[in-house]
């Protein structure tokens, strides 16, 4: 019921009730075979190969814009709270990969109220065509309140939070997202197209049960400006020669 209704929702708003991401392995998964556009989406950032998790991990923010980018026109409204002095803002150039920074409406927080505040307001407004937040922070109340507005108003709303952060349980997905080894041309020292290996933690609407956490390993094209998965013979597979470097 939950699921007719969301659809009947964003339809009504004049938005598609799902936006697939290109990736047909993962689409597959999906309900309606893509990301809800009217609901509320998790997107944290994983453990780099050594370990570390980075405050502004550039693999979650890549994977955030490659969604905004699917999301159609319009602006898009980016709610942050920087967390130190070496939190920058995300950055024009190397968004532009995936959408045209001058849609960007950037607002900055003092607080996690504001925050979550703002993030709801921008899913009420016309022509927002996406909401994201980022903040570490979990308020249950916050994360029922932007499900809801997502849903009304057929509005996607992305919660970009650093890996360990208590999640949201209403969101509709949750993924992890962490930078891979890109493997250089045999032959060569040149370095790779990015790799990021990412999880789908939760996937209310869809398949798999909850039980199961697919993974895929993907690769970023710069030419098609797709991502794809990488296929297992082409990494982790006895005898590859390949050099590996993390650039991603």
């Amino acid at each position: 019921m939950r699921r007719l209704e969301r659809s009947n929702s964003v339809r009504r708003s004049g938005r598609a009730a799902s936006v697939q991401l290109g990736i047909p392995a993962i689409d597959a998964l999906l309900p309606e075979g893509g990301l809800l556009t009217g609901a509320l989406h998790e997107i944290e950032a994983g453990p780099a190969p050594s370990g570390r998790v980075a405050s502004h991990d550039g693999a979650a923010l890549g994977f955030a814009a490659h969604l905004l980018g699917r999301f159609g026109p319009g602006t898009i409204l980016w709610c942050r709270r920087p967390t130190g002095t070496f939190d920058a803002a995300p950055y024009a150039p190397a968004l532009s990969a995936w959408f045209d920074p001058a849609r960007l409406l950037m607002v900055t927080a003092k607080r996690d109220e504001d925050l979550f505040w703002a993030m709801e307001e921008g899913l009420r407004c016309p022509g927002i065509s996406a909401v994201v937040g980022e903040t570490r922070a979990a308020d249950p109340t916050a994360g029922r309140r932007l499900s809801l507005a997502a849903e009304k108003n057929g509005v996607p709303a992305l919660l970009l939070r650093a890996h360990p952060a208590p999640p949201q349980s209403v969101c509709a997905t949750r993924w992890r997202i962490a930078s891979a080894p890109s493997c250089s041309t045999p032959g060569l020292k040149d370095v790779g197209a990015p790799r990021w290996h990412l999880e789908l933690k939760r996937n209310r609407f869809g398949t798999p049960s909850a039980a199961e956490t697919p993974s895929w390993l993907l690769e970023w094209n710069d030419e098609t400006h797709c991502l794809a998965v990488v296929p297992q013979a082409l990494h982790g597979s006895p005898g590859t020669r390949f050099e590996e470097r993390l650039v991603g």
